[in-house]
């Protein structure tokens, strides 16, 4: 085990001091940030769903150890008094009400509706979890971030929102979800479609080319996406932020058009997002890398809140909406241990 690693690891878990644990995608290292608070080469940002906040560690000595040697983490986390999880009923009543607003306003394509699934759960083994993220999905960002008063996230994100290296910008377009015994119906391919043509609208205002390919579909444990790789040549390595908040957030978590789907979201949905559907990803002298932070759960002492979506369109039906939350909820619930 890096002594270099426990020992800072310790040194913040008892000056209760942010930190963030994150592992890259195939990956077998889990790399430790804290914030030094000074400007450094090497930055970890995390934004909210709405962009009201960012937090940053900005950490020059960033260390990392192999993930089977990641110790136990002990962390002081606070009790949830606040029942945030939606009833099926009022869930069904809040997806009808996104359906008739799709189907009254002709500008709206697409509103991203998501709930709160709240499991009575203590004594969360942190460290086994996040092996246990890292073991089941070795394609996702990996993380796990604490703050004393916030409380503790972890995730395993399947979803680039960009990746820059020399200017050359790399994203997915990922919407539609099946269980793995159906198939692929016109309402998923067209909800992919959507995100697609948005996102290579947006680049478009930033690069010289933007290239498409797929939908795929693929694997995400216990059901399946559509998932398109774009690609695109930034004409000004300097507009990296703009693009970012050009694409954020990317009709997969907020809808499309962006402004009148987050305003729906933002009125309707009855409870805060805050980091959840936000984004999250690291800076480098050479590379930037930012994910979509999906497929997370908040940690508390008493219980653990899953947060689950789904893209709704006209045609949506809303028990099959609430089946697909459930089904998503199981991608961290079940790996909890």
């Amino acid at each position: 085990m890096s002594k270099q690693f426990q020992d800072k690891l310790e040194r913040l878990i008892q000056q209760k001091k942010p930190f963030i644990l994150f592992r890259k995608p195939n990956q077998i290292k889990v790399e430790l940030w804290e914030n030094q608070g000074k400007t450094t080469t090497r930055k970890f940002s995390c934004n909210s769903f709405d962009n009201s906040t960012i937090i940053e560690f900005n950490d020059d000595e960033v260390v990392e150890i192999l993930i089977d040697d990641l110790p136990k983490i002990d962390l002081l986390l606070p009790v949830s008094t606040q029942n945030e999880a939606i009833s099926y009923n009022d869930y069904l009543n809040l997806i009808e009400k996104t359906v008739d607003e799709l189907k009254s306003n002709s500008d709206t394509q697409k509103i991203v509706i998501s709930r709160i699934k709240e499991l009575d759960k203590e004594n969360i083994n942190l460290s086994e979890t996040f092996k246990n993220l890292h073991q089941y999905y070795p394609n996702a960002y990996v993380y796990l971030r604490y703050d004393v008063e916030e409380g503790c996230w972890i995730g395993a994100s399947p979803e680039l929102l960009l990746k820059e290296e020399n200017q050359l910008i790399q994203t997915v377009s990922l919407a539609g979800t099946k269980a793995k015994e159906d198939d692929w119906t016109d309402k998923e391919y067209h909800e992919q479609q959507v995100v697609t043509d948005y996102i290579t609208a947006t680049l478009a205002r930033f690069t010289n080319y933007v290239d498409v390919d797929g939908p795929f579909s693929v694997n995400a444990g216990f059901f399946e996406h559509l998932k398109s790789f774009i690609s695109a040549q930034l004409t000004d390595k300097n507009k990296l932020y703009d693009v970012l908040k050009a694409l954020h957030p990317t009709p997969a978590v907020g809808g499309m058009p962006k402004d009148l789907s987050t305003d729906f979201i933002l009125t309707n949905e009855g409870y805060n997002r805050t980091f959840y559907a936000g984004f999250m990803g690291y800076e480098t002298e050479n590379e930037s890398e930012f994910f979509v932070n999906l497929r997370c759960a908040k940690i508390y002492q008493n219980k653990v809140k899953l947060y689950v979506g789904g893209g709704i369109m006209p045609d949506s039906i809303p028990e099959n909406e609430w089946k697909e939350t459930e089904l998503k909820s199981k991608t961290i619930g079940e790996l909890l241990l």
